[in-house]
């Protein structure tokens, strides 16, 4: 594994021809993006026989639950006359457009036009994209050809319950993504969250490596503690948070144990250039099967803060100080990122002399290189890394 530690920080590749914040559809980045699996909705909040619209990397999706119970993602646009699939019925297996009545399957195969001929429909397709529900949530394969091998998370599954959560941050995804790598803003960003823990009064020594997934982030205090987070390519983390072990004041029904620390896989989407979304799930380990209530209980942790993304505002607008956020909203370290990287601007300006790296960037300059090289490659035709997170490669706990 290559290893790169702040002594051997050099400058950053010339890549400014390599344009990895813009990801629509024909651009070279969100080319790359659609060749991996997606995920872009919670799966328990599609009932059957609804339709919603998502729009994921510029591009308009009619996502939608048949009758039957299966997950179906098309173009959001109906051959006809341009009009929202999304607004119309869902009949079984199929969609059906509510101004003239045309009706697609999953596939975007057009089956029926009730004011056309015979024979006409067999003609029109539209976009169909493989889904598949996993660890609570939808994913989506929106790239050519058949999709790749989908990525599983064997330690997760191990988990008694995995609750899937989906924010949106008004920014470009790509600051998110190096927040992954920046391990040393933990110990100044989430002063005054639960991460205090790692008892951020001792600044760590940051490393970077690389591995078959991607990059491998280590932060080590004075006292020898460890923190880990892992990087696959191109838009995936993965961390460890401790559990809480005890029953909460005025939580009578919380019964079940948390056995192990909770395991959090966290992806990056672009929804637009100018903002994301920001997508986990959180594998609970408990030693016994979970209760209603304890669902239920996630199931509430886990809904979108929108008091946060207000006490946000408010502080980039200087209506609130940085240090209300931990008497203001429960949702504490995602509001502090939240404040930091949307404060960068929608997307930041990162040419050389306008930005500064330091030696406790070595995560962000490692993953700009990765960029950089698949892009690069891409660009030129030459063949991609095939990126692997093997089993039992998780993060240390941060103990």
């Amino acid at each position: 594994m290559m290893v790169l530690n702040d002594e051997n920080v050099t400058g950053l590749p010339d890549d400014a021809t390599v344009d990895y914040v813009r990801t629509g559809p024909g651009s070279l980045a969100g080319t790359y993006m659609r060749r991996f699996w997606q995920p872009v909705f919670v799966a328990r909040k599609l009932e059957a026989g609804r339709a919603v619209p998502l729009v994921i990397m510029n591009q308009k999706l009619a996502l939608y639950r048949s009758q039957e119970g299966k997950v179906h993602c098309v173009d959001n646009r109906c051959a006809h006359r341009g009009v929202m699939l999304s607004t119309g019925w869902v009949e079984g297996d199929n969609i059906r457009c509510a101004y003239h009545g045309w009706a697609y399957d999953g596939t975007g195969q057009c089956v029926e036009q009730p004011l056309e001929g015979r024979g006409f429909a067999k003609n029109i397709k539209i976009g169909g994209y493989p889904t598949r529900e996993y660890l609570g949530l939808i994913f989506v394969y929106l790239g050519e050809g058949d999709p790749p091998e989908f990525p599983r998370f064997p330690e997760w599954e191990k988990a008694k319950l995995n609750v899937g959560i989906i924010d949106v941050r008004p920014c470009n995804y790509f600051q998110n993504i190096e927040n992954y790598q920046d391990e040393g803003h933990i110990w100044f960003t989430h002063r005054g969250s639960a991460l205090e823990a790692l008892q951020l009064d001792k600044l760590p020594k940051l490393s970077v490596e690389r591995t078959s997934w991607g990059l491998r982030n280590v932060a080590v205090t004075p006292d020898g503690r460890r923190r880990e987070v892992l990087f696959g390519m191109p838009n995936v983390g993965a961390f460890l948070v401790e559990p809480h072990n005890t029953k909460r004041a005025g939580e009578e029904h919380y019964k079940a144990k948390e056995t192990a620390w909770h395991h959090f896989a966290g992806w990056r989407v672009p929804v637009d250039d100018h903002s994301h979304l920001q997508v986990h799930t959180i594998g609970v380990f408990l030693d016994e099967e979970p209760s209603p209530e304890v669902i239920k209980r996630w199931h509430d942790f886990t809904e979108a803060d929108e008091v946060g993304h207000d006490i946000a505002r408010k502080i980039l607008k200087g209506k609130l100080h940085f240090d209300d956020i931990p008497k203001l909203s429960n949702h504490v370290p995602m509001v502090q990122d939240e404040v930091v990287q949307v404060g960068q601007g929608i997307i930041p300006d990162r040419r050389k002399g306008i930005e500064f790296l330091g030696a406790s960037d070595v995560g962000i300059v490692a993953l700009r290189k990765l960029w950089v090289e698949e892009l690069t490659a891409l660009k030129e035709g030459r063949p991609l890394r095939e990126w692997h997170r093997p089993e039992g490669l998780v993060p240390a706990a941060g103990g």
